[in-house]
């Protein structure tokens, strides 16, 4: 088998999910509504004995909780950019001190995002009207508005003057990032049945690349559209429409060429971004998607297991069970040897990388954790769904 890295690696993780869907969601659309399900008494934390001294640098109540719209952070030099309900906001990263607040008047159910390469002055979100937008990165004055076919669910990075919005249709649409124009849009069909959210999409080289809720993976050249190759991650199986739920809706994990994703009732695959082509392929079961880097990749399963796989196999090198129905978000790793990871109780929990095991425990937002944490450094922040941005260092 071709190794997976050579100057990078690429790896999609689909990932069967969904033990504990007490939502759907109908005709493409975020899921709806509440079902009556039963509550299972989650165990006590262990205490970590000798736990590792960590920091909590700052913590401030942006006002913009975003509730179960996974509205991702976004970090520009010494900026990071935050949304949730009908606000975004910019704090300075070293004291999280307020340098701008906007009210968009609609709700933000996407991004933040900006430039894929260097300094931003764009930044970009999407709502649930449907609606592209581009504010100043340094005043969040309003760039443009461009109104698309349905409600928008994630938004790519920015490169060569574009800007790729992933709405609820299964739609996906390339804006110039200047002028807002639609330049091109790409469409596939959505199942009946999926998953709230989306994947955030992708550059690799001069393609964006999304993932979509009828399990497929698909590059598209950033500038024209066109499609570049397209590779399954999972078939629709099993006897009810839950079961047939194959949604990508974690993060697609880029190391130079390489790429590692996750999709509902799927498998765990690597895949080299320039050409498409599969390395391999393992069943797992993931929401959160994939993280990591060339000494190991990092996932969440479905139960609310994180594990550490192989990179260039796929196999497990350990697995954690504390943090079982938990639903913790998905492990990113800091320069210190350490993983960082959050559940929807509001615990922060840092991992040793080599043994698998907790070696911290930091209460967070209470309201719990729902989008992985960016990383600046060796410092880790973390956006709550109830607007809680807090900084961690260790």
């Amino acid at each position: 088998m071709k190794s997976l890295i050579t100057h990078a690696f690429i790896t999609c993780s689909a990932l069967l999910v969904l033990s504990a869907c007490s939502q759907q969601s109908t005709g493409g659309s975020q899921l709806l509504g509440n079902q009556t399900s039963k509550v299972i008494a989650l165990e006590p934390l262990e205490k970590v004995q000798n736990p590792i001294p960590t920091q909590k640098n700052w913590e401030v109540s942006t006002g913009s909780a975003m509730g179960d719209n996974k509205v991702h952070p976004f970090i520009n030099g010494n900026i990071i950019y935050v949304a949730g309900g009908q606000t975004i906001s910019s704090w300075n990263t070293d004291s999280g001190k307020l340098i701008w607040k906007k009210n968009i008047g609609e709700t933000i159910t996407a991004g933040v995002n900006g430039s894929s390469k260097g300094t931003s002055e764009h930044i970009v979100i999407g709502t649930i009207q449907g609606n592209a937008i581009s504010l100043n990165a340094k005043t969040g004055s309003t760039n443009w508005i461009e109104r698309l076919s349905s409600e928008v669910l994630a938004v790519s990075p920015s490169q060569n003057n574009r800007v790729a919005f992933r709405t609820v249709d299964g739609k996906f649409h390339g804006l110039a990032l200047s002028t807002g124009e639609l330049v091109w849009q790409r469409s596939q069909r959505p199942p009946s049945l999926t998953h709230l959210g989306a994947s955030v999409p992708v550059i690799v080289e001069d393609n964006v690349i999304s993932g979509f809720d009828n399990g497929k993976i698909i590059a598209y050249n950033m500038i024209s559209g066109q499609p570049q190759w397209e590779v399954t991650l999972a078939l629709p199986r099993g006897l009810t429409e839950l079961d047939k739920m194959i949604d990508i809706d974690g993060k697609i994990n880029v190391l130079g060429n390489a790429l590692f994703a996750s999709s509902l009732n799927g498998n765990a695959s690597g895949i080299n971004g320039s050409s498409g082509t599969p390395v391999w392929l393992k069943s797992f079961s993931s929401t959160t998607g994939v993280s990591g880097n060339q000494n190991g990749i990092y996932s969440s399963d479905n139960k609310g297991n994180i594990w550490k796989l192989n990179p260039q196999t796929g196999d497990p090198i350990w697995k954690l069970d504390d943090l079982k129905r938990r639903s913790p978000i998905l492990p990113v790793t800091v320069k210190s040897g350490l993983a960082v990871t959050a559940d929807k109780q509001g615990s922060i929990h840092w991992i040793n990388t080599t043994t698998g095991k907790i070696v911290a425990h930091t209460v967070g937002d209470k309201s719990g954790y729902s989008v992985e944490p960016i990383i600046k450094d060796k410092s880790v922040f973390l956006m709550g769904k109830n607007g809680l941005l807090t900084k961690l260092s260790q």
